[in-house]
């Protein structure tokens, strides 16, 4: 009895230990409290201790602070699989961005099904001399490294900084009382500054300064304070060299230097995902940016227009400019908007792809059903656009990989009570079908357009042609409006401080607010310091991290399941005699993301899938052994054909080969 106890305890243990190996270690981090760089520091260390069959630790660069930036990979085991890439709280002011890069971590560590296909690096402080800032005995909120710069160009560094005057623990503002100021208390809340409107007889009585003192003696305040480059701002494109705070040149800090290398370092990267300020999972990356080439109105140089047989005098579009090209490339090969922008030396891309808007677009909608589904209250105020210089716009930009980025805090909006005049609401408009709109007739349609503040152009007239002819529909147009400037009322605050306001006093009990009190300053007199609180804005409290991360992280794994997928799907042999094979190969993109991206492909970025045939005695009279695929749309199919010389019964190995998007193989019998 003894012996067959000791049997079965000695199977169950062997088993358990099996069990142990074949699964994660649960992994639990509390998401009660924001952890600074030290605790971030030592979460990631038991993380990747934890689980080391699969997790590892990188220590990609160390901050001018002395801090190092480290990037988690989850997924080490996996050979020849697509990579996510998360970078989160690049500015330093977000911190609950940096929760949800945790938060994401301990998700994926426990549970075995995110993991399997896909590999993830993440990145929860590449910012971390900024970052402290929110922990400091004195609260700022302030962008930059611990980089030395000379800011105001004198032969002094960071000698004029803030100061906390009133030892509060906050940088807020100053007033003081000025005869040449320009801003006024609001009428509306004592709380608030606005600026005085000179076309309406308005006069300012205060000037605005950030609590401090002028250290240097030179007039001016706080304008060389101690910190250097905003590592948020410090990638290549539309690098802003006028922006002190971006540096001289992109790359200049380690940190993004660094991040940009690991990223270049493993193609395997295949979408790339940032939780900050930007949000283009809500909605879609925007346009508007002005570019040095306009890519539907093109002159061809004259030695060039010649050989195309086109006018040097004309302008053509783009797409004419490819029918020109067509004839004149070997058969079989694909004329790109890329291959011509670089041949004729077009100016850089600033706006997104027209074919990329179309994904962006769809899988914003999606994301707000799913929102909706969890009872996610999305009626907030909308988040920052994304910066020049930033992380989320060079991946999209200059990787060619989809780039998402998450904002999981901005402050609920004001609920305002409709009025029975005001008619329809943007909310009302958005479920209607083109017909019900078009039913409402020109004088309901003028009467909503002009509530809702429209621009001139959009008379009811125009709206109801470009509905009739497709080219929008009422979500669209409820869509486009929610997203303009919202105008102040006339005697009303703004919507911003409407909302924040409401938030201080509701949400927080008056804690985000910093009531004016007076202070004898040594320069400038007797001043006013109070205002809003930094971190008021994208920092909510901790009490609220797990619910924010919970509803909203989940969508960045969903987004991965969208990666391309492309694998072989299909042969088609055909016998020409004499040895001779006509071999016609189908490839699918299973996935729903195309392969690369509208802006990838401009860009050749990344590395294009190879398609490689492998075979004895094999001949290549049309088609090469090794061919790129080129663009593949998702869940699309696209033909590859050769021509080979072959023995009837020769083999031929067929390989995908991509540091992107995995790999596949199929043997292929000539005689079938």
């Amino acid at each position: 009895m003894r012996k067959k106890l000791t049997v079965f305890l000695t199977v169950l243990l062997s088993f358990l230990v099996l069990q142990g190996f074949n699964s994660y270690a649960q992994n639990k981090i509390a998401f009660t409290k924001y952890h600074n760089y030290s605790e971030v520091q030592d979460a990631l260390k038991s993380l990747a201790d934890a689980n080391p069959a699969i997790a590892e630790l990188h220590k990609i660069a160390v901050s001018p602070g002395g801090k190092e930036v480290t990037i988690l990979e989850i997924g080490k085991n996996l050979k020849d699989k697509p990579a996510v890439f998360i970078g989160a709280n690049f500015e330093g002011i977000t911190p609950v961005s940096t929760e949800g890069a945790l938060y994401l971590a301990n998700l994926l560590l426990n549970s075995k099904e995110n993991t399997e296909n896909v590999k993830w690096f993440i990145l929860p402080l590449p910012n971390p001399d900024a970052s402290e800032n929110y922990f400091s005995s004195v609260v700022y909120e302030k962008s930059t490294n611990d980089q030395k710069l000379n800011k105001d160009i004198d032969d002094q560094v960071d000698e004029d900084g803030f100061e906390d005057l009133n030892g509060d623990g906050f940088i807020t503002q100053m007033r003081v009382k000025d005869p040449e100021g320009t801003y006024k208390i609001s009428p509306n809340d004592p709380r608030i500054m606005v600026r005085a409107d000179a076309g309406k007889g308005e006069r300012g009585e205060y000037k605005i300064y950030i609590e401090g003192i002028d250290n240097d003696g030179d007039g001016v305040y706080n304008e060389d304070e101690p910190g250097g480059i905003n590592v948020g701002i410090n990638f290549p494109h539309l690098f802003d060299h006028k922006n002190k705070d971006a540096g001289i040149y992109a790359g200049i800090t380690p940190e993004s230097f660094a991040v940009m290398k690991f990223i270049y370092d493993h193609p395997e990267i295949s979408m790339i995902e940032t939780i900050g300020t930007s949000d283009f999972c809500i909605e879609p990356p925007k346009g508007g940016r002005r570019g040095g080439a306009n890519m539907q109105s093109i002159k061809i140089p004259r030695r060039y227009a010649t050989q195309f047989g086109a006018d040097p005098d004309k302008t053509y579009t783009m797409d004419e400019i490819i029918e020109f090209v067509k004839p004149m490339v070997p058969e079989g090969m694909e004329v790109t908007a890329s291959m011509i922008a670089g041949f004729l030396g077009l100016g850089a891309a600033v706006n997104p792809q027209d074919n990329d808007l179309k994904f962006y677009s769809k899988l914003s909608e999606d994301y707000k059903e799913y929102l909706k589904e969890k009872k996610f209250n999305t009626e907030r105020l909308d988040p920052p656009r994304d910066k020049d210089g930033s992380f989320e716009l060079w991946a999209y930009y200059q990787v060619g990989v989809p780039s998402f980025s998450m904002n999981l805090f901005t402050v609920p909006k004001v609920k305002e009570e409709k009025k029975e005049e005001e008619g329809l609401s943007l909310e009302e408009v958005e479920k209607m079908e083109v017909k019900e709109f078009i039913a409402l007739g020109e004088e309901k349609i003028t009467a909503f357009l002009k509530a809702n503040k429209a621009p001139e152009q959009f008379s009811a007239k125009s709206i109801i042609d470009m509905m009739n002819s497709g080219r929008v529909t009422p979500k669209q147009m409820a869509g486009m409006m929610k997203n303009m400037p919202k105008p102040v009322k006339e005697g009303e605050l703004s919507e911003k401080d409407k909302s924040l306001l409401a938030y201080i006093d509701k949400d927080l009990g008056g804690k985000g607010f910093a009531a004016w009190e007076k202070y004898q300053h040594p320069t400038l007199g007797e001043v006013e310091i109070g205002g809003y609180l930094p971190f008021l804005e994208s920092t909510p409290p901790a009490s609220m991290i797990d619910s924010l991360c919970s509803v909203q992280i989940p969508w960045l794994i969903k987004l991965s399941e969208k990666l391309p997928e492309i694998k072989i799907l299909d042969e088609k042999i055909t016998d020409m005699g004499s040895g001779i094979w006509k071999l016609e190969l189908f490839v699918e993109n299973k996935g729903y993301l195309p392969y690369p991206t509208s802006m990838g492909e401009r860009n050749s970025q990344p590395a294009s899938v190879i398609v490689l045939l492998e075979g004895k005695d094999l001949e290549f009279l049309e088609g090469y052994s090794r061919t790129p695929l080129g663009s593949i749309g998702g869940n699309q199919v696209k033909r590859l054909t050769w021509i080979i010389k072959a023995g009837k019964t020769s083999s031929i190995t067929a390989k995908i080969e991509s540091k992107n998007v995995g790999s596949d193989v199929k043997q292929i019998k000539i005689g079938g």
